[in-house]
């Protein structure tokens, strides 16, 4: 007979998520995630499989709880030119908590050569932001809040930027950031 697990699987891909965001996958071991984890190898094989699905997995929960609710103001109906420039306020403010910097990005530097789901999930997370920001500047631009005649390009735009400011806040360069803002701010016309 089967043994059942005597933890709660998603709080301890929540560790994990926690150590592969710290330390990356190269670095994290097995030995590390069991101590982590608090749970033997066994147990982690046979909940998770293996270290690499264990950590898509972990890629896939952080995208869940964190980057893709983040895009939620952008999604609402109605949503414009204020709750794009709101967005990228607050992205820029989270980069001074964050300091290991974006698991994704973390990833795609590690991992996208190697492994196709973390290429798939970045594109999945990519294309969620460029639709979220062009449907708010759309929206924006059809109340005339926005000059643009290309919401698409200038939400392309964005994206970029935002890869961009996570470099910089891994980095630590806040005074960037706020420049960086600045001149996005005056993009948009605000």
């Amino acid at each position: 007979m089967a043994r059942s697990c005597n933890f709660d699987r998603e709080d301890k891909l929540k560790l994990a998520m926690e150590l592969f965001w710290q330390k990356g996958y190269a670095a994290t071991s097995v030995a590390d995630l069991v101590e982590h984890l608090g749970i033997n190898r066994f147990s982690l094989y046979n909940t998770y499989g293996d270290k690499l699905n264990l950590y898509r997995e972990a890629l896939r929960l952080y995208l869940q709880q964190n980057s893709l609710p983040a895009l939620d103001s952008l999604r609402a109906e109605g949503a414009g030119l204020q709750q794009v420039i709101d967005y990228l306020e607050q992205f820029v403010a989270q980069q001074r908590e964050q300091k290991y910097g974006c698991f994704l990005q973390n990833a795609l530097l590690e991992m996208s050569l190697e492994d196709a789901v973390v290429q798939q999930e970045s594109r999945h997370l990519f294309d969620s932001i460029k639709e979220a920001f062009a449907k708010a500047l759309t929206h924006a631009r059809e109340r005339g809040e926005l000059s643009s005649d290309n919401p698409e390009a200038l939400a392309a735009w964005l994206l970029l930027q935002l890869q961009g400011i996570r470099v910089l806040g891994k980095a630590g360069l806040h005074q960037e950031l706020q420049q960086a803002l600045s001149v996005m701010r005056a993009q948009l016309g605000r």
